[in-house]
């Protein structure tokens, strides 16, 4: 029987391609079936419909850190986006019943996480960055596993990873793949 995932990344380019990277890699190896989780307002409102993907977006924004009345405004409707992306992922994993939730960072996978840990769904953290964000920060504890390029990356989440190198064919060790 097929597995189905749920995978929660993006925002950025950084957040996002690694979690489509996995999503084919498990359709490639196995027959999972992949649910994909961004927000309405990353890369990923463009990306996931034209590439014919089963998503979710979430009506969530990250907290804007720079002092504008733009920043300003969008923080102030921080809350209540964060109660309806709450209650619309909760109600993906009670409908989808994910094997397991899959985030590679983010403001848009941080409620698929904390959802994932409060419902029993195991969960895994990609995380491609020499310093963790945020989200993997707060959620590694309570990860199955963290994967990551970078063993510091361990000193930092006090969480068992697991680390790979990339390798060129000709075995030599790619550089710089943050």
């Amino acid at each position: 029987m097929a597995k189905t995932f749920i995978i929660a990344g993006g925002g950025t380019g950084g957040h996002l391609f690694p979690a489509l990277a996995i999503g084919a890699e498990l359709i490639k190896r196995t027959d999972a079936n992949i649910h994909y989780v961004g927000s309405r307002f990353g890369m990923e409102a463009e990306k996931f419909p034209a590439m014919k993907v089963e998503h979710t977006l979430l009506p969530i924004r990250g907290l804007q850190r720079s002092f504008s009345l733009q920043s300003l405004g969008r923080n102030a409707l921080l809350p209540g986006r964060l109660l309806a992306s709450k209650i619309k992922t909760n109600q993906l994993l009670n409908e989808i019943k994910p094997d397991a939730v899959i985030a590679t960072g983010g403001y848009a996978s941080a409620l698929p996480l904390h959802s994932a840990n409060k419902m029993n769904i195991p969960f895994f953290i990609q995380e491609q960055n020499s310093y963790p964000g945020i989200t993997t920060r707060h959620f590694a504890e309570n990860a199955e596993m963290v994967f990551t390029a970078f063993p510091e990356v361990e000193n930092v989440v006090k969480k068992k990873t697991v680390f790979s190198q990339a390798t060129q064919s000709d075995g030599t060790l790619l550089m710089g793949i943050a």
